[in-house]
């Protein structure tokens, strides 16, 4: 097993990133096939994502509407989420250039909800085309305004108590949607549509794991909503794990 450190310079919601990842439309992901039988031989790349340093205190944002709902205290924001062992939640990460391998982990329909006037889960890994539901769990009204490039671009009112559905092949193509309500300017999001199964989020301990890795030289890249994106190659060998820890700082 080979332990690699990288170091990447990140800023505070990097436009030019965003803007990248939504342009984004891989050839890759067009010609994706799933392996019959599965991959053999296949490897494995896991590790920490961690943070550089002392992370800053979280940043406030205002609760100023239907307080006597959603609460009239402001709250911390959950861009940057740090625990207490240095590691990063919800940063995503891909396996870039995997023409054929391994089947998705799910077909099943995506539930997305508004509850307690916040998005749950505020990162959402799915698969393009796939149908689901976002749902409004909440005694007010929101307005869900999805914002990408030729993903999928919703602007739309949901009751309380509600919900709207997303049909199949609505989310045209792989790429990053950014998530926010009209009403309630706090609420922020963001749906990963994957270009293949190998794309993973970092849990609330930092860690990844993406198994099932076909052996061969590949580009490992890393993007979070505040840190910015950074990539590195990683060679897979067969039957062999490769960790890589990476640390990322403001």
């Amino acid at each position: 097993m080979s332990t690699q450190l990288i170091n990447t310079m990140g800023c505070r919601y990097l436009i030019a990133v965003c803007l990248f990842f939504l342009a984004t439309n891989s050839v890759v992901a067009a010609k994706y096939t799933v392996l019959e039988g599965g991959v053999i031989n296949g490897g494995a790349v896991s590790g920490r994502i961690l943070f550089d340093g002392t992370p800053p205190p979280p940043r406030i944002v205002k609760v100023d509407e239907d307080v006597e709902y959603c609460g009239d205290d402001d709250r911390p924001s959950e861009e940057l989420l740090v625990n207490g062992n240095s590691g990063i939640k919800n940063v995503v990460l891909s396996i870039k250039g995997i023409a054929s391998g391994k089947q998705w982990g799910t077909t099943d329909d995506f539930v997305y909800d508004q509850r307690k006037c916040k998005f749950v889960p505020r990162m959402l890994l799915i698969q393009p085309k796939v149908q689901g539901v976002v749902l409004n769990s909440d005694a007010v009204g929101h307005n869900f305004h999805t914002i990408s490039k030729g993903i999928l671009n919703i602007n739309k009112k949901i009751k309380a108590s509600a919900k709207m559905n997303v049909k199949k092949n609505k989310i045209r193509k792989p790429g990053i949607i950014r998530v926010k309500c009209d009403l309630h300017s706090w609420m922020k999001g963001w749906w990963i549509v994957a270009e293949t199964p190998y794309t993973v989020i970092s849990d609330e301990n930092g860690n990844y794991s993406i198994a099932d890795i076909p052996p061969g030289t590949y580009v490992l890249k890393l993007w979070h909503e505040v840190l910015g994106e950074s990539e590195q190659t990683v060679e897979v060998k067969a039957n062999e794990g490769t960790e890589i820890n990476v640390t990322l700082e403001l």
